[in-house]
């Protein structure tokens, strides 16, 4: 899909959002998919996170947003199940480090496409005024906030990993010049 805009089965802004998170997933495992554990466990340096651990932490973000968006709950911290099962994917560091391994691509994808069927069945049930209405609570810098600012955060963090694996593949041990696995 090389079109951005309305989709059928949205409303037309809510589509358009739809087509750039899509844009995005592609664009993480569309390179990917031929990774194998040693590459997707492949750890730069002592400070760096693995490939694996990255995909891992777009999914817990994009769950986090879903409590967030979806299911109207706010927090300061995470809910003690949430952060059970995704806080190491989302604090990264040193608990992702060690944790965060062991796993095949299909782990991976299965974990991102998950989370993603989740996203799109709630997309398909709201409309662009649930989008686009300003929430009652502050956004970042105690200003008002959307959900359209939200998801489109999740697209933008996407886009921000997308190029930290981008890099980690062409640093992976006998990766090819154009980054893919050995």
């Amino acid at each position: 899909m090389n079109l951005i805009g309305p989709r059928s089965g949205y409303s037309p802004h809510v589509g358009t959002l739809v087509t750039m998170l899509t844009w995005m997933e592609l664009a993480v495992l569309g390179p990917t998919r031929e990774l194998k554990q040693q590459d997707l466990d492949y750890l730069l340096d002592k400070n760096a996170n693995t490939i694996g651990a990255l995909m891992l932490h777009l999914t817990a973000t994009e769950v986090l947003y879903q409590r967030m968006t979806f299911d109207n709950e706010q927090f300061n911290e995470y809910p003690a199940d949430y952060k059970a099962k995704w806080g190491a994917a989302m604090d990264l560091g040193d608990a992702g480090r060690a944790s965060i391994k062991g796993h095949d691509i299909a782990f991976y994808q299965d974990a991102i496409r998950e989370a993603r069927e989740k996203t799109l069945a709630e997309f398909a049930k709201r409309d662009d005024a649930w989008l686009l209405t300003p929430l009652k609570q502050p956004g970042w810098g105690g200003g008002p906030i959307n959900n359209y600012c939200l998801w489109f955060h999740v697209c933008e963090h996407i886009s921000h990993h997308a190029g930290q694996i981008d890099l980690l593949m062409k640093r992976v041990p006998g990766a090819k010049p154009d980054g893919t696995a050995g």
